[in-house]
């Protein structure tokens, strides 16, 4: 019955994201179709099928390509900057700006491998990522060598601290770092398969 369960909630963590978007985009599409379609009914005199898709996408192609000129980076900047100083606005601005930076930024490489350490005390473990060897000026004068780990918050991995740890103080995972992510998104409901304790090991000097 573990086993089934953990495919079970494997399977909502893969399917969930995927059932979410479609939903999202066909009221996108569903919404831009009803205002459309009266309109090209009475100039045309008859409906055209899909026409909300074509529009959506036509928009967030014109979308990019003002976005990724000159003119276009400097618009949005003062129309963020508008939006970010509304007391209300701003926060659910800068909240799905993050959301966005999670699902568009690929840290799968920015981050070198999952470890796990002792935090917030000794006996409790929490999954950080090793995104490069902590510099010998930040590391101080010992002769053990440290790294920079990344400690995400759950389910927002956008925010986190930045740990220097002793690499005698990490434990090396299996798992990859898009695993990780899912784990950590999913406030540990999303369970790797196959579980298997061997996947953890020490750090070997």
């Amino acid at each position: 019955m573990r086993r089934i369960r953990g495919w079970f909630i494997a399977g909502v963590a893969v399917t969930l994201p995927t059932v979410v978007t479609a939903w999202l985009l066909w009221k996108i599409f569903s919404t831009v179709d009803r205002v459309l379609d009266p309109l090209v009914e009475r100039w045309l005199g008859f409906r055209i099928p899909g026409l909300g898709f074509v529009a959506v996408l036509f928009l967030l192609i014109l979308a990019g390509f003002f976005a990724g000129n000159f003119f276009g980076r400097k618009l949005i900047q003062f129309f963020e900057a508008i939006v970010e100083r509304m007391p209300l606005a701003g926060k659910i601005y800068r909240s799905v700006r993050q959301i966005m930076d999670v699902l568009t930024h690929d840290k799968t490489e920015t981050f070198k491998s999952v470890v796990l350490i002792q935090y917030p005390r000794v006996g409790l473990w929490a999954l950080g990522f090793i995104s490069r060897e902590s510099p010998p000026f930040l590391a101080g004068a010992g002769e053990e060598r440290h790294y920079n780990v990344f400690l995400p918050t759950s389910p927002n991995p956008t925010s986190g601290f930045i740990l220097l740890v002793p690499e005698s103080q990490l434990r090396h995972t299996s798992l990859s770092v898009e695993e990780a992510l899912k784990l950590v998104v999913s406030g540990g409901a999303y369970a790797p398969l196959p579980e298997d304790p061997a996947t953890v090991s020490d750090v070997e000097a």
